[in-house]
């Protein structure tokens, strides 16, 4: 286990522990995203570089028109970085929903304890006398 792990509480019927976790792993994603965006904007900046520099180099018509077909696909490979931040971005979407879902849960039950009688039995010593069956 990382030191990123959320020890859970282990009586959690309600879900407020899971609620947390889907909050940390939503950060996580947001983390990733971003990660994700500056590679890709590191990514699409040095290839126009290369593709900016490279009618001045001293080579062949044919080593020109290869470099220049691959930076072409090296960026088309770059979608990579837009379907991942949709992805993460659908991850986090569907983690906030079952994060508050979770937490509703928690505040039911929550709500349903304070129903409860704190004290269901009212007798306050323990003495001989008459006894009362119910």
């Amino acid at each position: 286990m990382t030191s990123d792990a959320v020890d859970l509480p282990r009586h959690d019927p309600a879900g407020l522990g899971a609620a947390h976790e889907c909050a940390l792993i939503e950060a996580d994603l947001e983390r990733l995203k971003s990660l994700i965006n500056d590679a890709g904007e590191r990514l699409l900046i040095s290839f126009n570089q290369v593709a900016a520099v490279l009618p001045t180099l001293a080579a062949s018509e044919t080593q020109r028109s290869q470099v220049i077909e691959a930076v072409h696909s090296a960026v088309t490979a770059l979608q990579f970085q837009d379907m991942a931040t949709q992805l993460t971005g659908h991850a986090q979407r569907r983690l906030s929903v079952l994060e508050e879902r979770l937490r509703s849960l928690s505040d039911e039950a929550a709500r349903g304890l304070h129903l409860a009688h704190a004290h269901p039995v009212r007798q306050v010593e323990m003495s001989a006398g008459s006894i009362d069956l119910f």
